[in-house]
């Protein structure tokens, strides 16, 4: 039996420690690896998850009933943040001489019925996608994306189904809301300084993904739709926006005529439109009725 603190009692700790250090090295080398591939080909996502390897802060640890009242805070915000700038528009509608909108008629194609969604082409979406997952979600992306000849099928024919029947299950419109910072320094400890980031199930952004591929094309072919219409189209964005207003105000200025630039910036745009206006003008304006619309109302109905 070997002697407490013999030589080769110090050789065996030293052995022990050697291998417990190669241990937790490759430990944390296959989580990061794991981490990293999961976000393999999205460029922001790869730089976030860099960073939050790299740069790991001391995160707070609330109890349960900390994280309550911290949830509960946060929503409440949020719903007021939205209900005040409504009651703003409301009043602000109500003491102002409204000015009256008249449709302008629609005369080209209606789209009354979506297109039948193939099992191919949801096998390329899944492919396409970025392997992100949402804690709501059972199966994770990763594993959708591995073995998409088994779930590809199954996916096409849920979705199928939803276009047809004009309708969105409630549970594929549930999502994490998860509040960002808006920007680096701001004080963390006002709901203000949050935007809401919401993160739904994979097979809820497909399913968004497949009926915007049938919505797109005939919106864009829309006399109705605006030419300078900058963003959620290819090949418009905030950079080609910008040169057109400098675009118009360098020719104004070479013709020696006064420009008035008047920019708005809308608070909540997304949260405060009346989706009633929105659902009317789809249809009056753009010629989508049916089950597309139908389908449209479920998605904005609330769960």
């Amino acid at each position: 039996m070997p002697v407490k603190g013999s030589e080769s009692d110090r050789r065996a700790y030293q052995s022990a420690c050697s291998a417990a250090r190669d241990s937790i090295t490759k430990s944390r080398a296959d989580h990061i690896k794991s981490k990293l591939d999961d976000v393999a080909g999205d460029i922001g996502a790869t730089w976030r998850t860099a960073q939050s390897l790299l740069h790991n802060n001391n995160k707070v640890v609330y109890s349960d009933a900390e994280y309550a009242s911290l949830v509960s805070t946060f929503c409440q915000f949020l719903v007021d943040k939205v209900n005040r700038i409504r009651d703003n528009i409301t009043s602000a509608l109500q003491s102002t001489a409204r000015r009256v909108f008249t449709d302008r008629p629609y005369l080209g194609p209606t789209l009354s019925s979506f297109q039948m969604v193939a099992v191919d082409e949801v096998h390329r979406l899944l492919s396409a996608m970025p392997s992100k997952s949402s804690p709501l979600y059972v199966l994770p992306c990763s594993l959708l994306k591995s073995y998409s000849d088994v779930f590809a099928p199954v996916i096409a024919r849920l979705a199928n189904l939803s276009m047809q029947s004009g309708k969105i299950p409630a549970s594929y419109k549930r999502a994490q809301v998860l509040p960002l910072l808006k920007k680096a320094g701001l004080d963390s400890s006002s709901s203000g300084n949050y935007r809401p980031i919401s993160n739904l199930s994979t097979v809820s952004k497909v399913l968004e993904r497949l009926v915007l591929t049938r919505l797109r094309p005939h919106l864009l072919e829309s006399a109705n739709f605006s030419e300078y219409q900058s963003a959620y189209r290819k090949g418009h964005s905030t950079e080609t926006a910008l040169l057109e207003v400098l675009g118009g105000v360098c020719m104004a200025a070479d013709n020696k005529q006064v420009t008035v630039l008047i920019s708005l910036d809308l608070s909540a745009a997304f949260d405060t439109v009346d989706y009633e206006i929105l659902l009317q003008r789809l249809q009056s304006e753009f010629g989508v009725t049916g089950t597309p619309l139908d389908w449209l109302r479920s998605y904005l109905d609330k769960c």
